[in-house]
């Protein structure tokens, strides 16, 4: 009986011990389960609380660094609501993560990126998104008489209409050289005549395009520009004088039918164009809709040359 005893307690002991084992091991193993659990959240989060860049990555070109939390939301929100610029059925988000045929999409989402960082709404941002990528090309402008700087082949084609007596066509001139010293090769700039404030901006346009004809056109458009407050017919002339035109053929082509009509077909096109203010820039046959400055210029050229 005794020993009888003793066999059972034996075994009561035994089965406490593998149920105390075995709640061990359950605890080690939620214990474990909790840590990799908490390691995997760990790895998807940053020291800064910010999700991580895994499974956020976006082709080399396009950064978002520089984005805070509430423009990164505003880039968001565009990127996965405007469609594809492929014509596909998904999102620019999904189109320039996944379809790198579709080289629209990158330039539409760096582009969209750059006017969260500059403070843009989603609204104002899908608006610009529209005019630059979803509006057809100009098939053909005329250049076949307008001055021109630049590569005389180059792959980009700049087509600015502008009036003299214009402030916002005077600051543009100070870009240019710097986006033709930028691209020596690889851009063509072209200057139309759209003389629309006053008889003296249609006085200098004439007076520019009979310099045209010396081969001087665009020494006496650099004068203009500086004395662009105050274009009388009598500046004109010092001008024409003061660059070494032949002055009295200059004055004899400034009242000709054929110059005349330079300066008209320029204004004439641009009406056709439906151009209503200036300066007008086309880049290969892209209305660019925007304030004038060089990033924005080098990044609709950039995206001509595919870079």
């Amino acid at each position: 009986m005794k020993n009888q005893r003793s066999r059972e307690l034996s075994r009561s002991v035994l089965v406490i011990g593998v149920l105390v084992v075995a709640g061990a091991c359950s605890k080690r193993a939620s214990q474990s389960q909790t840590t990799s659990a908490n390691s995997a959240r760990a790895a998807a989060t940053d020291k800064a609380g910010k999700p991580s860049a895994e499974g956020d990555s976006f082709p080399a070109g396009i950064d978002l660094g520089k984005l805070d939390e509430f423009k990164r939301k505003v880039f968001d929100q565009v990127v996965n609501r405007e469609p594809s610029l492929c014509g596909k059925g998904h999102s620019l988000l999904y189109s320039v993560k996944h379809d790198s045929s579709c080289r629209a999409s990158f330039y539409a989402v760096r582009y969209v990126a750059r006017l969260a960082d500059s403070g843009f709404s989603d609204s104002e941002i899908s608006e610009k998104l529209s005019q630059r990528f979803r509006v057809p090309r100009v098939p053909y402008i005329d250049v076949s008489q307008a001055p021109r700087k630049g590569s005389p082949s180059g792959r980009v084609a700049i087509v600015e209409f502008a009036d003299y007596e214009c402030s916002h066509c005077k600051e543009a001139q100070t870009l240019m050289p710097s986006l033709l010293a930028k691209y020596p090769n690889d851009v063509t700039l072209y200057f139309k005549h759209f003389p629309i404030t006053s008889p003296n901006s249609l006085n200098a346009a004439v007076g520019a395009a009979a310099a045209q004809i010396q081969g001087k056109f665009w020494q006496f458009s650099e004068k203009v520009w500086e004395n662009s407050d105050h274009l009388t017919p009598a500046v004109l002339e010092s001008i024409a004088k003061e660059i070494g035109l032949d002055f009295p053929r200059w004055y004899g082509d400034v009242g000709s039918d054929e110059v005349r009509g330079h300066a008209q077909r320029d204004k004439a096109e641009a009406r056709a164009l439906e151009i209503h203010r200036t300066p007008a820039i086309f880049i290969n046959g892209r209305r660019y809709p925007y304030e004038l400055d060089l990033p924005g210029l080098e990044d609709w050229i950039d995206e001509e040359l595919g870079r």
